[in-house]
């Protein structure tokens, strides 16, 4: 659609094809990281176990991690900004 000066008002075809721009992109907010010592002091990374685009899925799968990978540093990202990053605690010794 066009105004009467000429100035496109509307794009004609307002949705990009896949691959090109944001719809189409299979680009991952949400992430979660395994390494085996911060980044900051050297560490590796071991994994990376979760990429989604749903907050929500990405926090649910966060709290199973911690319980899952004791003794890894997990690192939660949105994009590439850090949202929290925690040493999973060893599960406590069996009752004997």
């Amino acid at each position: 659609m066009k105004h009467r000066k000429g100035i496109d008002l509307i794009r004609e075809n307002p949705r990009p094809k896949v691959g090109e721009g944001d719809w189409g992109s299979t680009q991952h907010l949400f992430r979660i990281e395994v390494w085996d010592d911060a980044p900051e002091a050297g560490g590796t990374l071991l994994e990376t176990i979760s990429r989604s685009t749903d907050f929500n899925v990405s926090m649910s799968a966060y709290r199973e991690a911690l319980q899952q990978r004791p003794g890894k540093i997990l690192i939660h990202l949105n994009g590439r900004y850090r949202m929290s990053a925690e040493k999973a605690t060893d599960p406590p010794p069996p009752l004997q």
